[in-house]
């Protein structure tokens, strides 16, 4: 709950806390629309801000395994060309086989621990249109495709929810992001956050505010993996779920920050 105290609030959202929460979730029926005469309807509508989507970038890409290295070059005839050729440098066109983990080289897991950023600004160096000015019409075209595919693999990837979105979408799992959460709990947690937020006059408030609604996204978040790994896929929508809404509270102290 959040409390004044001292001209100051306090929230009291722990991340162990958290965890036990976690630990008694039971395994959630099949995704149904929830009905307007709920209890929580009308929490639902007081939260608003918090109910966007907060989707995949639309750019998605086939979820076929494979591809992507094995082509021939469409200048040279080189084999192996991914993005661009790594022989006469020439830019590909856009392969629909190759997933955004591939465009980076990484594991096909939740857990990133390379160099996200290094990779995306090497391949950024190669694509970029303003760096083949000087090449025909059709490889700037291919270098405008695959420059807008690495920005939207990387802003995919880079961030928690949108990653684990992916690789659920990659499993053939459709999330329904439009789905309220059924949780008067978790309803009233969003619209006292929304108050604190609100009611915030200082920097150092906001931060506290946020630094708590963190800590329990990345709960969710590693709860999303342990689900995710053991291919517990009815959990591991359900974490992505509550990791759209905290991970919209946080937006919203950014903005007043």
């Amino acid at each position: 709950m959040w409390r004044r105290g001292a001209g100051l609030l306090r929230l009291h959202l722990t991340a162990a806390s958290a965890g036990r929460r976690v630990r008694r979730l039971p395994v959630p029926p099949p995704p149904a629309a929830p009905s307007p005469s709920t209890a929580s309807s009308s929490c639902c509508q007081n939260l608003g801000i918090f109910r966007g989507s907060v989707g995949v970038p639309s750019r998605f890409l086939s979820n076929q395994a494979g591809g992507g290295a094995s082509g021939a070059c469409w200048s040279c005839g080189a084999t192996g060309a991914f993005l661009s050729c790594g022989a006469c440098g020439s830019v590909q066109p856009v392969d629909p086989a190759v997933d955004y983990f591939q465009i980076f080289g990484l594991k096909r897991e939740y857990n990133i621990k390379d160099n996200l950023e290094g990779r995306y600004k090497e391949w950024q160096k190669k694509l970029h249109p303003d760096l083949v000015h000087s090449k025909s019409e059709k490889e700037r075209g291919y270098a405008a495709e695959q420059s807008a595919l690495v920005i939207d693999a990387y802003r995919t990837l880079s961030k928690p929810l949108s990653r684990a979105l992916y690789l659920l979408k990659l499993e053939g799992i459709h999330v329904d992001e439009e789905k309220t959460i059924n949780d008067p709990e978790l309803l009233m947690e969003m619209m006292e956050i929304r108050e604190a937020v609100n009611d915030a006059s200082d920097s150092q408030t906001l931060e506290k505010i946020q630094s708590q609604v963190k800590k329990k996204l990345e709960t969710w978040s590693q709860f999303f993996q342990e689900a995710f790994e053991k291919n517990n896929f009815d959990r591991a929508v359900e974490a992505t779920q509550r990791m759209r809404y905290y991970e919209r509270a946080v937006e919203e102290t950014v903005k007043k920050l």
